[in-house]
């Protein structure tokens, strides 16, 4: 029998202001995440990699659509997109009903949205396009965030965002972060109309009248923070549009921040919107990150350890950290500098230093004398073949055990898996199809376009 969530929804915020089935979830979960790699070819998504030793990123994103009382959410897959699937089914046991839109091409974030938006009733760019196996969404509004933000934005400021939203008459509202100025040339930035100054984490408020993209002189330092509020009657206007996501091609509009922005500021001269559909923008000053490198997911594994991340761990956790069940430690024996996780069926061997910010994902062990700081081990995850067919997480985990040897100094380095022999200090560790290990420099990033 399916879990009987009517009593929780009918206590979330959508349903007390009469808003059940007009909000819908739409997850950009489709990045390939170069920047990641080499992360990102076998192992796991973006969108799936573990904050904590335990929740992947986009599960947070997942929790806050049914604390506001939304249970439909889609999410687009690409690459490694079975990984997600198979990770969060058709979601019954968060409350929610998950759908998924392949993607074996690009589409940009617009084509993201609409195919998840409308469905069926998307327009086919491509003549190679699957038909998408459901209809379109039948309310009003779609809440779009990407699938690698980790930030405390709550179902309660979700909840102020969407009224701001309303009450404004926005077709788009988008999040707005302030950034460090010399980061301007990473980040998409807006400049605000006649902004309105209002009291807690939504700081500021205001209608979009300049969008700058990644340009390191912008005026300012609000960043697109990649969650959106967008009117289904918006993107039923701008799917008919829709191109090719192709750089390569004239009169190109399939991204938000490279077309669609610029059209609805009346800047795009090829495609022309009514003036009235409002780009508006509102500004939330808490914690707000955009894991796109891997010192990126290093440092958000830090705060989180620090307590500065609103997330739920599968650990008991104790003033120094986290422990996981069936773990192996004698504290009296083993060195913690806090903070430090460690998760289930691990085995921490007597005179092991572990920490600070160490995060020892389940099932490794930590021999004698090993030393790990400012580190992610993951747990084993299943392995994806160039193909696309998977090598299931317990073949891995008997092909491939996880140990830290006796005496081996680890720092700032992200690990897979592996028989680790030698130190590792700022490096990412690969486990190849075979069980080799590949090591590289943490701030290695492969040749080429991103994608």
């Amino acid at each position: 029998m399916p879990i009987q969530m009517d009593t929780y929804f009918k206590s979330r915020w959508t349903h007390k202001r009469g808003a059940d089935g007009n909000i819908m979830f739409a997850i950009l979960a489709a990045g390939y995440g170069k920047r990641m790699e080499p992360l990102t070819v076998h192992h796991l998504p973006k969108p799936m990699f573990p904050i904590g030793g335990s929740v992947p990123i986009s599960e947070m994103w997942v929790r806050k659509a049914v604390e506001c009382g939304v249970s439909e959410i889609s999410m687009n897959l690409a690459v490694l997109g079975e990984t997600i699937r198979n990770y969060y089914g058709r979601g019954a046991r968060f409350g929610a009903d998950i759908r998924f839109v392949e993607e074996h091409a690009p589409s940009g974030t617009l084509g993201g949205v609409c195919k998840q938006a409308l469905g069926a009733d998307a327009k086919r760019v491509l003549d190679r396009e699957e038909t998408i196996p459901f209809g379109a969404f039948q309310g009003s509004t779609i809440i779009v965030p990407s699938g690698d933000i980790v930030t405390n934005f709550s179902s309660d400021l979700i909840e102020r965002m969407y009224d701001i939203h309303k009450r404004k008459g926005s077709a788009f509202t988008m999040l707005l972060t302030p950034i460090p100025w010399e980061q301007r040339a990473e980040f998409g930035t807006v400049e605000l109309e006649n902004p309105e100054t209002m009291q807690g984490p939504i700081s500021v408020s205001g209608r979009i009248r300049k969008f700058i993209e990644k340009d390191p002189n912008s005026p300012s330092n609000l960043n697109n923070a990649s969650v959106y509020m967008i009117e289904m009657d918006l993107l039923r206007m701008l799917d008919p549009l829709r191109t090719e996501a192709s750089v390569a091609i004239e009169a190109p509009f399939y991204d938000f921040g490279k077309h669609v922005f610029s059209a609805m500021l009346g800047e795009l001269d090829y495609v022309r919107l009514p003036k009235d559909a409002v780009l508006w923008g509102i500004q939330y000053d808490g914690l707000w990150f955009d894991v796109g490198r891997k010192q990126d997911y290093l440092e958000v594994n830090r705060i989180c350890m620090d307590g500065g991340v609103d997330i739920v761990l599968p650990y008991e956790r104790f003033p120094w950290g986290y422990l996981g069940n069936n773990a192996s430690v004698d504290f009296s024996e083993v060195n913690i500098v806090p903070p430090v996780i460690i998760g289930h069926d691990c085995v921490i061997e007597d005179k092991a230093v572990l920490g600070p910010h160490a995060v020892i994902g389940d099932g490794w062990t930590v021999e004698s004398g090993a030393r790990i700081t400012n580190s992610v081990l993951w747990k084993t995850y299943a392995f994806t073949k160039d193909e696309g067919s998977l090598i299931p997480r317990e073949e891995r985990k008997a092909l491939v055990p996880n140990v830290v040897k006796r005496g081996t100094v680890m720092d700032e380095s992200i690990v897979v898996g592996g028989s680790i022999e030698e130190d590792i200090l700022g490096k990412t560790v690969d486990v190849l199809e075979d069980g080799r290990l590949e090591m590289r420099s943490i701030d290695w990033v492969p040749g080429g376009p991103r994608i």
